[in-house]
């Protein structure tokens, strides 16, 4: 990225049940203000769209004035204005979506949209671009799980995806089978520290078939349904709980790593560094095994894991160093399947 050209970016990011918004320059952070809606939908152990979108809607201009405080700046100071586009849920990316533009026409700014998936992708360079291309990517989400071959930044390829549960959505339903509580997958984290990952047999995914370059865990999940049943109802000791909850993490992992090494090693010409990004990348177990990898692994730092406007505004600075603006702000729209992949033009 061209530093002296680097603008300062109004970042907005609603895709699911995060409300985010952050200023960024360039591969700096100057603020990143993220309001959790975690307490909102606990009581369903799952995301409610239209819970989300309301949440959203009450606060959105408090974390883009919350942003804008901390950075020390005011409006008159923000070059550009990003919003994610996409993936997400239709109606959260739309208040994200609306509020981006309203400002963009506004203030006189101009508008990019990002790629979700390629904010996770880049946020671990924050601070540093220091990085060889081509570079492998790996995104592992409540709602995503993709191996993406980057041949220079603005510019992927899926070497391979999930073809039914994500990594992040399989943890918490695991969590929820063992009764665990919201975020499911975190709680999981926890309860498998103090267990046996080889207590009780599960089976490993598309054993045999790791070349076929794809994910999957919704097998497996069926066969931790059919191991949690087999045990008295509500009766399962805080030790079986921590051993059932160790088992089907090290098996999610296991699979997700026996993957990677047959994609990126059979990868030529060989890349040097794997970038990981999304919320469950955040857990201690995957970090580690990930970086058992014959790879430098770039992580995102504390508080990038998870959704935020921080990394959205990362992506939209490479954006702006390559000119690409919305040009008719009215063509902008929410696209909820929006691959990392897909050029759309704006």
């Amino acid at each position: 990225m061209k530093g002296e050209l680097a603008m300062k970016v109004l970042a907005i990011e609603t895709s699911c049940d995060e409300t985010c918004a952050a200023i960024t320059e360039g591969t700096n952070i100057l603020s990143n203000v993220v309001w959790s809606q975690i307490d909102l939908h606990a009581e369903f152990g799952g995301v409610v769209p239209s819970i989300a979108k309301r949440a959203h809607e009450e606060k959105i201009d408090w974390v883009i004035n919350r942003s804008i405080d901390n950075a020390k700046l005011t409006m008159d100071n923000v070059n550009a204005i990003a919003v994610t586009a996409g993936p997400g849920l239709a109606i959260a990316l739309e208040v994200g979506i609306h509020k981006a533009k309203e400002l963009a026409v506004k203030l006189n700014k101009p508008l990019i949209a990002v790629n979700h998936i390629e904010g996770h992708v880049l946020s671990s360079l924050v601070h540093q671009i220091d990085i060889s291309f081509p570079a492998m990517a790996l995104v592992v989400s409540g709602g995503h799980t993709e191996l993406i071959l980057i041949e220079a930044i603005g510019q992927y390829k899926i070497m391979a995806r999930t073809i039914d549960d994500a990594l992040g959505e399989a943890l918490d339903k695991a969590a929820r089978m063992l009764g665990l509580g919201y975020p499911g997958g975190a709680e999981l984290e926890k309860a498998a520290r103090m267990g046996n990952p080889q207590a009780y047999p599960l089976p490993l995914p598309m054993l045999g078939r790791e070349n076929q370059n794809e994910f999957s865990y919704s097998g497996l999940k069926t066969a931790f349904w059919r191991l949690v049943n087999q045990f008295p109802v509500n009766q399962l000791t805080s030790q079986q709980i921590a051993d059932l909850a160790a088992c089907f993490q090290d098996r999610a992992f296991t699979h997700l790593t026996r993957v990677l090494k047959k994609t990126i090693y059979n990868l030529e010409p060989r890349t040097q560094n794997l970038l990981v990004g999304g919320g469950v990348a955040a857990n201690s177990e995957l970090r580690k095994r990930l970086s058992d990898l014959d790879k430098r692994i770039n992580f995102p730092t504390k508080g990038l894991y998870g959704d935020n406007a921080a990394m959205v505004g990362i992506a939209a600075g490479f954006k702006a160093d390559r000119g690409e603006f919305v040009k008719d702000i009215n063509l902008i729209d929410r696209l909820p399947r929006w691959r990392i992949d897909q050029k759309i033009d704006w």
